[in-house]
């Protein structure tokens, strides 16, 4: 007969015993992705190719799900509360979490201890794009341009405490101009509005790839560190003698709840390498004037905390704020 000692060990571990078991069946239901903006950004067309590879590889039907707002808090919140049983995860862009930190004065999650890093899966690298009507082909006439004119140059952005209004400040502070910042609820009616001239400029991660492409706006720099592969011929800012503003680049990522248990994340990490690593998921990345990218989940983990040392000051040197 089993002794009272030995029956309470059983019990203690009965369910860590089913916690496994369930990771090593996993998945036998459909897997959510909530994706941080809306459809058709990068960050969405990006998940929905990974996505739909995932769902193959996995042999589950992955759902796509659109939660934008607040600069990606409301879809963050969101997983942070879901079960950690790797059914639901996030998609976002690396700003969410490292730069709402700075820029809220309270977050309905934490950036570290509310998520379990699954996989970087881009990275991005932002674009000065310019409307032809500003007559300028070179960074140096630009910034001759803007400090000719100080307060007269309009630039937009994703919204007030984006990472690209903080691109666009770094920028500004490092060159010694001083332009207008106009937010807008999301890169698409920003690139309307530099399209049809309303503003002059903007750092953009990938949506006017093929108007630059069609000749409608003209790139004249990337922030770096290195050269698009869409764009070859296109200097970083380093090139140009410009340094530092590359601490403004980006990057997406996924990620689970906390507690989600390892033998889950692996799985989802090692499902996940191929996919990234294939001809046409890099091409798409490509296309979409992103970086293809891939990480352990450790190394993720690590590249936010880096992030969280490394954009605190950025972001406080740019005062932005949000409620």
């Amino acid at each position: 007969m089993m002794n009272r000692r030995s029956l309470l060990g059983l019990l203690a571990s009965t369910p860590l015993l089913a916690a496994r078991a369930n990771a090593q069946a996993y998945p036998t239901k459909p897997i959510h992705i909530v994706v941080s903006v809306t459809a058709g950004g990068s960050i969405d067309t990006i998940a929905r190719s990974y996505g739909e590879a995932l769902s193959q590889a996995l042999g589950q039907s992955v759902v796509i799900e659109n939660k934008p707002g607040a600069n990606g808090n409301i879809a963050a919140a969101a997983v942070a509360r879901a079960a950690p049983d790797g059914y639901t995860l996030l998609a976002t862009g690396g700003s969410t979490l490292n730069l709402n930190p700075f820029l809220y004065a309270s977050l309905p999650f934490d950036p570290v201890k509310s998520f379990a890093p699954v996989a970087l899966t881009a990275r991005t690298n932002f674009i000065l794009v310019v409307h032809p009507k500003l007559g300028v082909d070179t960074v140096e006439a630009f910034i001759a341009l803007a400090k000719a004119k100080p307060k007269t140059l309009n630039y937009g952005s994703a919204g007030s405490g984006s990472l690209i209004q903080i691109a666009s400040e770094l920028f500004n502070t490092t060159v010694g101009i001083e332009t207008n910042h106009v937010p807008y609820k999301g890169l698409a009616p920003a690139v309307n509005d530099l399209l049809a001239g309303q503003i002059d400029y903007m750092f953009d991660s990938a949506t006017t790839m093929s108007h630059i492409q069609a000749g409608r706006l003209k790139a004249l720099a990337v922030i770096g560190p290195n050269r698009l592969p869409a764009l070859p011929d296109v200097k970083t800012l380093a090139e140009y003698g410009i340094q530092g503003v590359d601490a403004a680049s980006g990057w997406h990522g996924l990620f689970a709840p906390a507690g989600t248990p390892p033998e889950i994340v692996s799985k989802l990490n090692a499902a996940l390498q191929p996919i990234l690593a294939s001809e046409a998921i890099k091409a798409r990345i490509i296309s979409l004037g992103a970086e293809p990218a891939f990480s352990t989940p450790e190394q993720l983990g690590q590249i936010l905390a880096d992030d969280l040392v490394r954009l605190g000051p950025i972001v406080k040197r740019t005062g932005a704020r949000l409620e």
